[in-house]
């Protein structure tokens, strides 16, 4: 990975014609403490863009954005081998393309949307909830969003408040004080921060 193994004025050369650098690590493990972290830091010294890496040993698969990275990890039912790409966010709109995996949110939102409008369904006391992969944040949003939400709005938590918008609809637990500790509902394997994902919709 490092550019001292090889020809160091070919290396930067390389790197200037191409944009960017990708290398590849078999880290043993990314299930410990710290080891995400020692990862990016390594990342950054060697200036390395995209990085492909070998027995993370995360269980599951998905996605988590820690700093200036995004890991797209894929394991098992258990905490061994699995793999990951690490992207940086300088190149991660060349490498990741996200517009299918949106416009499967906007079907979802569609099938809703059509259930709502059946019977006039949408026009009684309806409660959605679910994981929607989205943060809507602590910041307030009309009568949509409360001020007491968790961590900073992102693009799918924009597409949830145009959705309860169309529709309708409040996100529950924003509304509700409670201690920061326990309004997460989901914690990324190897990474310290916690998230909320989970909401409870209903009409207002």
């Amino acid at each position: 990975m490092s550019c001292k193994r090889y020809n160091k004025k070919k290396c930067e050369d390389q790197k200037e014609h191409h944009g960017y650098k990708i290398g590849t690590w078999n880290v043993q493990t990314l299930n410990q403490a710290g080891k995400l972290e020692n990862l990016k830091k390594e990342m950054q010294k060697n200036e390395v863009s995209v990085l492909g890496v070998s027995e993370v040993r995360w269980k599951g698969q998905g996605e988590i954005r820690s700093g200036d990275y995004t890991v797209h990890y894929c394991g098992g039912e258990w905490a061994e081998r699995g793999v990951a790409i690490v992207v940086h966010k300088s190149v991660v709109r060349s490498v990741v393309k996200k517009e299918y995996e949106d416009d499967e949110v906007e079907k979802a939102y569609d099938t809703i949307e059509e259930i709502l409008q059946e019977d006039g369904r949408g026009d009684t006391n309806s409660i959605i909830l679910g994981d929607w992969n989205s943060t809507v944040g602590d910041e307030p949003y009309q009568n949509i969003v409360g001020s007491h939400g968790l961590g900073r709005r992102n693009h799918r938590g924009q597409m949830l408040i145009d959705f309860c918008e169309r529709n309708g609809l409040i996100v529950t637990n924003t509304w509700l004080k409670k201690q920061k500790r326990i309004l997460y509902t989901w914690k990324a394997p190897g990474d310290w921060r916690r998230h909320q994902l989970d909401y409870i919709l209903v009409k207002h």
